[in-house]
């Protein structure tokens, strides 16, 4: 899961009309952003940055609107850019891991996450973003940490929860996976997957009625479920 589109908002103080010029862009950028027209945004960052080459948050702003055109090369370059200016911006190293994720670059995603999170040791995203990557490279026990502490900065994140879940059905601890599809249902109750896979869960516990009605449920939300080839995997 990729770190949720939060621009950083500038104000303008004692500026010249440079300085001045490239805010308001910038700020004009933003509201494009906000509206879904990130082709818009994208150039009228680019035209605040051309006023104002030190402006960290233009380029930040500029990388958000560019993977979301899924540009995730020209978005780790202006991420790494905003670094460059401030080496302690945890959500540019956040979102960077996450593009370059994008790019398969799991190597290269792990370390800015990790870096986000040394940076900012309450960074509940990076941790659960660190815990994705993880999983996918095998790494479970780590992976089950990292969920479990974006879980304690942030209870109400949903799919740490069920990832968490997918997890524990992994490594043998169906209690837990049941548990944890059980609080992503709480948050989300048409979380279709999550009742399928608590479902799974407590049939493979021996709770086949159970986990029959959770099968049922995600049916009535609209999902097509094959028990047999479900039971099978």
């Amino acid at each position: 899961m990729k770190s949720m589109f939060s621009l950083l908002p500038v104000m303008i103080f004692s500026l010249g009309l440079a300085g001045q010029a490239s805010v308001r862009l910038y700020n004009k950028g933003n509201k494009m952003a906000g509206k879904g027209d990130y082709q818009k945004a994208v150039s009228l960052y680019t035209r605040a940055i051309r006023l104002d080459c030190f402006f960290t948050e233009a380029y930040y702003n500029r990388g958000l609107a560019k993977s979301k055109l899924k540009d995730y090369t020209g978005a780790i370059q202006d991420y790494s850019k905003a670094i460059e200016q401030e080496p302690l911006f945890a959500f540019a190293y956040n979102n960077r891991g996450s593009d370059r994720k994008e790019l398969n670059d799991l190597e290269g995603a792990m370390k800015d996450y990790t870096r986000a999170i040394e940076i900012d040791s309450a960074y509940s995203k990076a941790y659960y973003n660190r815990g994705i990557v993880r999983f996918v490279i095998g790494e479970y026990s780590s992976s089950l940490s990292d969920f479990t502490n974006a879980l304690r900065l942030a209870p109400d994140m949903t799919d740490a929860w069920y990832n968490r879940g997918v997890l524990n059905c992994k490594t043998g601890d169906p209690a837990g996976a049941i548990f944890d599809f059980s609080k992503a249902i709480a948050l989300d109750p048409g979380f279709g997957k999550a009742y399928i896979n608590r479902g799974l869960a407590k049939i493979r516990t021996g709770r086949k009625e159970e986990g029959l009605k959770d099968i049922d449920k995600a049916k009535e939300l609209g999902f097509i479920v094959n028990l047999e080839e479900l039971v099978k995997e």
